[in-house]
């Protein structure tokens, strides 16, 4: 019977020992990295908006996670209406920085 207990007990062990959670630490960057968004099943658009964002709040430069790939002509004329009207969105997004004072760069 003593044999059994403790066969018991050590089988109740190893059945407790391996069914334990794995605690794993995880930072907010890795959260919100955009390869981790679309690997976890979100899409382009989602990781683009996050990382945008992340951007913004930490005070670095906004500018897309994907190029779209244009024409050349298509882009240039693009630039150009938006230099001209600074409500249109460069990269059809809703977060942008607009500057009411244009400069050379923004050709």
């Amino acid at each position: 019977m003593g044999a059994m207990r403790r066969n018991l007990l050590f089988s109740l062990a190893i059945v407790a020992f391996l069914s334990g959670s794995a605690i794993a630490a995880v930072t907010p960057e890795q959260t919100t990295d955009p390869e981790l968004l679309i690997n976890s099943g979100y899409s382009q658009l989602t990781a683009e908006d996050v990382f945008i964002l992340k951007n913004r709040m930490n005070g670095k430069p906004i500018e897309p996670l994907y190029e779209k790939n244009q024409n050349k002509f298509v882009k240039l004329c693009r630039k150009f209406y938006a230099y001209i009207d600074p409500a249109v969105d460069e990269y059809d997004r809703i977060h942008h920085d607009v500057d009411p004072n244009p400069s050379i760069t923004d050709l």
